[in-house]
């Protein structure tokens, strides 16, 4: 079933082709009922939250709070004090990264590994040089897959920071972080990147058992400019914010301050409203969709196309491996032929996908290719895109010999 007709930009043409998106690990595109409630708020609604008595305000407050509770829901977290709106999984990486310092010490060694994008990357390498940490990467194999194990084994003693993707942007594989908690020490904390699980895996953070959990809301058919930083309650008590201002603070004086109580203590200024209420918008629609019953559906588009590209003798495609749990995201490349050609040209036919590095160079290099076209699927896909898809690279292929 595809949810195609709910999305306005998708009626367009490009150069008289309609529209096939296939771009949607970048960013998905919005349902009529996100650019609705986004239209209402500006034109009944917008008001500062949290600071006004007003009856803008209160309603304001009303519609970010009640998305903060959807969000809860959502990734079933325990509390809406663990649901902190930030402007976006690199920002709630980058608040992570910037609080890790108070919970561990000199020569305490984190973990990462080769699939990461680099906004789950770079912080980590960053905090470690600054602080004295260790850092351990653990690398993809042959096929451009994690294993778990190996992840499991780069856990020693000296480890008390995990910080994994929950699912490729490049390959689109599935990590089970259940089973990396469940076979290292309690004590490690784990930082899940779920940019690209949120969207194609029912989350649950209880069961996860994760520590800190972020994503983004353009990942999920929300606007841009806003995401989520889940993180365990205890822990977000204990840790001081890292951004101070407005709205985060319950008293100041001359000589200094107190926090405010969670989740606002690490909401410092004015936040972007309106998108939350996009946010908000967009998981409701998912929510009256049961949208997940769509993710295998997901997952037989995937498999559908390794298998066309399986005999097309012209493309090579990675991270493919049929023991492994992955999702929605084909890499591939048309042989002796750059990547960039290859997505200006689908262009040419209305077919938007990827083309570049993905923002995982460290990835890229260990497969020894500088980067790669990528498709991507979302809700509005279906096996008719593929077909179309087929036909626009097969031309391609022929127009570039």
């Amino acid at each position: 079933m595809s949810f195609k007709s709910d999305f306005p930009i998708l009626k367009n043409k490009i150069r008289d082709y309609p529209i096939t998106y296939l771009d949607s690990a970048a960013s998905t595109q919005k349902p009529q009922a996100v650019i609705n409630s986004i239209t209402e708020f500006y034109q009944n609604s917008y008001e500062n939250v949290h600071r006004g008595m007003n009856t803008l305000s209160i309603k304001a407050t009303d519609t970010f709070e009640r998305a903060r509770e959807n969000v809860r829901s959502f990734i079933n977290a325990n509390s809406t004090n663990e649901v902190i709106f930030t402007a976006g999984a690199t920002d709630s990486i980058n608040k992570i990264a910037q609080c890790l310092p108070q919970l561990l010490n000199e020569g305490d060694k984190i973990v990462i590994t080769e699939l990461e994008h680099h906004s789950n990357y770079l912080p980590w390498l960053q905090i470690a040089k600054k602080f004295q940490f260790d850092i351990e990467i653990v690398g993809v194999n042959e096929n451009g897959n994690i294993n778990e194990q190996d992840i499991v084994n780069a856990c020693d003693d000296s480890t008390k920071f995990l910080a994994l993707t929950h699912m490729s942007n490049v390959t689109g594989q599935i990590i089970d972080i259940k089973k990396i908690k469940e076979n290292i020490s309690k004590d490690i904390l784990i930082a899940v990147d779920g940019c690209q699980s949120i969207a194609h895996i029912n989350i649950d953070v209880q069961d996860l058992d994760c520590d800190f959990y972020s994503f983004s809301s353009h990942k999920l058919y929300g606007p841009s400019g806003i995401g989520v930083m889940f993180g365990k309650e205890i822990l977000l008590e204990k840790l001081e914010p890292p951004s101070l201002g407005g709205g985060m603070i319950n008293n100041v004086s001359l000589d200094g301050f107190t926090y405010a109580m969670l989740p606002n203590k690490f909401e410092a200024g004015t936040p972007p409203i309106e998108a939350v209420a996009g946010m908000n918008a967009a998981i409701e629609y998912l929510n009256r969709l049961n949208f997940s019953h769509y993710f295998e559906e997901e997952k037989k588009l995937r498999l559908t196309l390794i298998n066309h590209f399986q005999n097309m003798d012209e493309i090579e495609f990675y991270g493919f491996h049929q023991d492994i749990n992955a999702s929605s995201i084909v890499s591939f490349n048309v042989k002796n032929k750059n990547y960039n050609d290859i997505s200006t040209f689908l262009d040419q036919f209305g077919i938007m996908i990827r083309g570049g590095h993905h923002c995982c160079q460290p990835f890229m290099k260990k497969l020894q290719i500088p980067g790669s076209c990528r498709v991507s699927f979302g809700i509005y896909n279906d096996l008719n895109d593929i077909d179309l898809l087929v036909d626009a690279l097969s031309k391609t292929i022929k127009l570039l010999q």
